[in-house]
């Protein structure tokens, strides 16, 4: 193994690896009397890269040294305020398992250098031409979902990379995920109104944005250019080649070596397209219409030592913990209280009972009333929420009450409702916004915190049955037999859009955590993601023989539970890694809920039973 020596300017930079001098110019060899550089990894347009040893470490450690270079006539004391913000940037970025941390930064008289983790490994480019067979939609589609959630990441942090290529993408050893280096061309965006002012033009030719390419790059910009890296990744070539001028289109998809599926395509023409207000503004947008496109990350194991072994394939462990039996009694409806601690159960014998989650003990049970005058539903409870405080829960039921029960001294309180049978209670998180279905189609809105009337909300021709909060929009959604599904402002209770298409009554409702989308059960077994983007198309993700009863997505958006009238209970992973857990109830299920740390699903069902499932990974 060689030194090299880091002079710029020297004719023979190759020494012997024992050299602490350059033989050819006497220059230091050794960085900080400490880094070692070996081997030349590359050149950009502000630095020499190197494969080096920290050789004070025992055993010495293998890393990469950036050498920022100077050019005659240049601005040092610009180029060295880039070099510390630069610095600044990696520091903070480096602390994500999948851009380098950084070491060291060195200023000295040697020059400035920036010491990184080594990530071991081909980049893409060696890969596809070192195993062509790795590549294909499934090498696309593991890249989407493994570098989308770094995009975030640094958007998060006011960076755009601004040079994402398949050169800066590194495939490390199983089982670490790619890896996104070089920012040397990032850009940090202090204050949102540098994104309106021309900047210097950078980036790699083919795979740089337009808008970028004028010098006003956005963070969609990256979005723009990991697009054009699966597009170089389906087809072997250059994005110049995939790129018809007299047509201003990208033309990919004649060139790829295996079909394509179409909601991947879609995808990636949304991802490349050039007019910035038609491509997607986020990564998180990509992330969502990934998810619900049943497209899903599907790596099949082969030699331990290919770059793309990797046990995603492995299924999850859904296993139940314990189970209640209610003998004579089903739980119609369920609440989980915001620390995780306790579930509400609506019960078909007009009680709300309240269990400890961590051992299935009976903390309290509200009994029914024995009589006209007494506190207490009269007949069987459908739906029970907790308070965003948790101090209280309120209930509704069949008999037309709607009852708010404190946790403190467990007294109860009838409130101010009037009408058919409460078919579904949700509490929204902002201002304790309490809604109400009832089986006449209306909805009742109010805030628990002010002392007002409800709000009597009407469109609905049927029963709602089903009610869910979309946290990202602040939007109630409400589901009925009339077959639609309404979208409400919140709090205001101001209706702003109908979905008309469902064909069956909705029987279920949820709302993903982070991207909004609303997914949908119906009476034939459908369950449906709905999108602002395509309100008239519901995509079909999951059909079951039997009516779908209850859904829940994990707070941490990552599962997908589906329960039904046979008894069935389907818990998707919607990260894209095509994993499914089925558990059963001997009858139908009627109601599920996470704990907030997304690790337990609770259920009730027909079969008179409450169970309590976690989840174990491999």
């Amino acid at each position: 193994m060689t030194t090299l020596c880091i002079n710029p300017a020297c004719p023979q930079p190759e020494n012997d690896e024992r050299a602490r001098v350059c033989t050819t110019c006497g220059q230091p060899l050794w960085i900080a009397d400490r880094y070692c550089c070996q081997q030349f990894l590359g050149q950009g347009g502000f630095g020499r890269t190197y494969l080096a040893v920290d050789e004070s470490s025992d055993p010495p450690v293998v890393c990469v040294v950036k050498q920022m270079t100077l050019a005659v006539g240049s601005d040092r004391a610009f180029l060295r305020d880039r070099f510390h913000r630069e610095a600044d940037r990696l520091a903070t970025l480096g602390q994500h398992p999948q851009i380098p941390a950084l070491l060291a930064v060195i200023d000295n008289a040697q020059g400035q250098f920036l010491v990184q983790e080594y990530i071991p490994g081909p980049n893409l480019d060696q890969l596809i031409q070192q195993s062509p067979e790795v590549g294909g939609e499934a090498l696309v589609q593991r890249v989407l979902y493994e570098l989308l959630p770094v995009l975030v990441y640094i958007h998060d942090h006011s960076v755009i990379h601004r040079d994402i290529k398949p050169a800066n993408i590194i495939a490390p050893p199983s089982p670490r995920s790619f890896a996104l280096v070089d920012f040397g061309s990032a850009k940090a965006i202090a204050d949102p109104e540098q994104l309106k002012r021309t900047a210097t033009v950078i980036g790699s030719a083919g795979y740089a944005a337009p808008e970028q390419a004028l010098g006003k790059a956005v963070y969609a910009s990256d979005i723009f250019s990991l697009g054009v890296t699966c597009l170089h990744l389906l087809t072997g070539l250059h994005p110049f080649d995939l790129y018809s001028v007299s047509d201003d289109a990208w033309v990919w998809q004649p060139y790829v070596t295996a079909p394509t599926s179409p909601a991947l395509g879609r995808v990636l023409d949304r991802m490349v397209n050039r007019r910035l207000q038609e491509r997607y503004s986020n990564a998180q947008e990509v992330l969502a219409d990934l998810r619900w496109s049943g497209l899903v990350l599907n790596i099949q194991d082969s030699k331990p030592s290919q770059v793309l072994t990797k046990s995603l394939n492995a299924a999850p462990v859904w296993e139940q913990r314990f189970a209640l039996s209610l003998p004579g009694v089903v739980a119609n409806g369920l609440a989980m209280s915001p620390n995780g601690r306790a579930i509400a159960t609506a019960c078909s014998d007009g009680s709300v009972r309240l269990w400890d989650c961590t051992n299935g003990e009976l903390i309290h049970a509200f009994r029914r009333s024995l009589g006209l005058l007494g506190m207490g539903h009269r007949g069987a409870v459908n739906a029970v929420a907790f308070t965003t405080a948790g101090d209280a829960i309120v209930s509704g039921g069949e008999d037309s009450q709607l009852i708010r029960w404190s946790l403190d001294d467990y007294t109860g309180q009838k409130l101010p409702v009037s009408g058919w049978q409460i078919s579904s209670v949700l509490i929204a998180p902002l201002g304790d916004t309490l809604a109400v279905g009832s089986g006449d189609g209306r909805i009742l809105l109010w805030s628990l915190a002010e002392d007002n009337a409800p709000k009597t909300l009407v469109h609905h021709q049927d029963q709602v049955t089903a009610l869910a909060v979309d946290v990202v929009e602040n939007l109630l959604v409400s589901g009925g037999r009339d077959r639609t599904i309404r979208l409400w402002s919140l709090p205001s209770g101001r209706l702003t859009r109908t979905l008309t298409a469902p064909k069956v009554a909705i029987t279920a409702l949820t709302c993903h955590p982070q991207d909004g989308r609303i997914v949908s059960g119906d009476r034939e077994g459908h369950v449906q993601v709905w999108s602002a983007e395509h309100p008239d198309q519901g995509l079909v993700i999951y059909k079951a023989p039997s009516p779908i009863t209850a859904l829940a997505i994990s707070s941490n958006g990552h599962w997908l539970a589906i329960g039904a009238e046979n008894g069935h209970l389907t818990l998707s992973n919607l990260q894209g890694l095509g994993q499914t857990s089925q558990m059963h109830h001997a009858w139908g299920v009627r109601a599920i809920a996470f704990t907030p740390d997304s690790r337990m699903l609770v259920s009730t069902s027909a079969d008179e039973t409450i169970r309590f499932w976690c989840f174990e990974a491999d």
